[in-house]
């Protein structure tokens, strides 16, 4: 597959930033000021750093969305995303048919993109886009995102992985979770690596940045975030740092310690229901595997096993009332 024109994806540095994420450098290029707040908004967990960059991520605001390569995608999800790769560069193309398109140099760690102003408006759709472009080359790396809330109840503790699709309940349960006191590890994109310490065998999760999100009717179970609730009775999430409401909310990075699949149901209680690591692994595979990606599946499914079977799974059949939540998950993390 010949590769689209570098002109199509030209870098106009106008801003750029780096960040200590873990034990790499990150860095943030871009043009339009609204792309480098939104950068800045979204890293401001992670310390600034001077070294090296490790990664780096270009961005640049455009007025339409850039061709597609000239040959049929290699995966496509629906009409959502596709992917068309070049063996013999080894890049990646990721195209937005709606939004921008991001072009992965996967050997150089590096990838420059165009976005939309209707893709930076819409909700979800820039936090996406950087978890694209950072996520093969942290896979290489050793470090596998996983579509998830992650949090634990102080550090020295482990963590619980809230694992869900939209709708599900997941945010409502983090949420219940922060206002409990909890630490936040991260609102969508937790990242897993084989712990390395001698006293846990398991999975350990470090944390990965962004901004929380709710719809009104979530913010209205919460009284530290009824300020943000401007818009009740409407359907559009709202965006906020979570450090901006819950003192030193952020945490590392923790180990595994549950794994939690939550689901809304008529019930008067909050109840856990253990799961085999099978199913647990069946539920969770949709959340963290890019099928596109194929020399990386193998080792993914080995840390996915790897946790699994060393870190208890439940159902979480949820109720209404949220204030029981935390003293719900705490049992999910009791020996």
């Amino acid at each position: 597959m010949p590769p689209a024109p570098r002109a199509i994806l030209r870098r106009v540095e106008t801003g750029s930033r780096q960040w200590q994420l873990h034990d790499l450098v990150v860095a943030g290029q871009w043009q339009g000021a609204a792309l480098g707040e939104r950068w800045a908004a979204t890293f401001a967990p992670c310390p600034p750093a001077s070294a090296p960059a490790d990664l780096t991520v270009a961005l640049e605001l455009v007025d339409a969305v850039p061709p597609t390569p000239a040959a049929a995608p290699d995966y496509q999800q629906g009409d959502l995303l596709a992917y068309y790769l070049d063996p013999a560069s080894g890049e990646v193309v990721a195209h937005f048919p709606r939004y921008g398109q991001l072009r992965l140099d996967l050997a150089a760690g590096y990838t420059e993109g165009a976005l939309t102003a209707a893709g930076l408006a819409t909700y979800g759709v820039f936090e996406d886009l950087l978890a694209i472009s950072l996520s093969p080359h942290l896979r290489r790396r050793g470090q596998f995102l996983l579509h998830a809330f992650a949090a634990c109840p102080a550090p020295g503790s482990a963590a619980v992985l809230i694992v869900g699709d939209i709708g599900a309940g997941k945010t409502t349960t983090g949420l219940s979770l922060l206002h409990a006191g909890w630490k936040l590890l991260s609102n969508d994109s937790p990242i897993l690596q084989a712990s390395e310490q001698a006293s846990h065998a398991g999975v350990q999760v470090r944390s990965y940045p962004g901004l929380l999100s709710a719809y009104p009717d979530t913010l209205a179970r919460f009284a530290e975030l009824h300020a943000l609730n401007t818009a009740p009775g409407t359907r559009h999430k709202v965006l906020f740092a979570a450090e901006s409401v819950y003192a030193d909310a952020w945490l590392d990075s923790a180990p595994a310690g549950a794994i939690v699949f939550p689901q809304i149901e008529a019930r008067a209680a909050h109840t856990l229901e253990r799961l085999s690591a099978p199913d647990a692994l069946r539920l969770i595979l949709p959340h963290a595997i890019e099928q596109w990606d194929k020399p990386l599946i193998a080792g993914h499914l080995a840390l996915l096993n790897r946790l699994v079977q060393t870190t208890p799974a439940y159902r979480l059949r949820l109720a209404p009332d949220t204030n029981n939540l935390p003293a719900t998950l705490l049992g999910a993390l009791a020996p």
